[in-house]
């Protein structure tokens, strides 16, 4: 999501510094622009939880994800934790894990045998 903090000239960091591709946003568009009214909040994920995200919805749900499918779940959860029971969270699996496998799969590395990780454990990986 735009942040003025990223905004095109602001940058703080080197520009396709994530494994997730077409995340984020350094400049409006014409698309943003007419939907931003809609938009309440965005939320941080870092490469680490994305790739620990995708992995678990493999693991335990069987749902090969790609990156931008994993951003969502991980930013999915985190809103679902913070407003607490009673409220619906809606999110998007907007593409597989097969159009992904040169770059983000192939750091994520393989899948399976880790039948005891939680989801909590996922929303703290931070990549140490």
């Amino acid at each position: 999501m735009f942040d003025v903090k990223e905004r095109e000239g602001t940058r703080r960091r080197h520009q396709v510094d994530s494994i997730v591709e077409g995340i984020g946003l350094n400049r409006m568009t014409e698309n943003f622009e007419a939907g931003r009214t809609l938009i309440d909040d965005a939320v941080r994920v870092t490469d680490e939880q994305a790739m620990a995200m995708a992995q678990w919805l493999v693991e335990k749900d069987g749902i090969f994800a790609g990156s931008s499918s994993a951003v969502n779940c991980v930013a999915a959860t985190k809103v679902a934790l913070e407003l607490g029971p009673g409220h619906r969270i809606v999110t998007l699996l907007c593409d597989p894990g097969t159009r992904h496998l040169s770059k983000f799969w192939a750091k994520a590395g393989t899948v399976g045998n880790k039948t005891d990780t939680k989801l909590v454990d996922v929303l703290h990986t931070d990549g140490s």
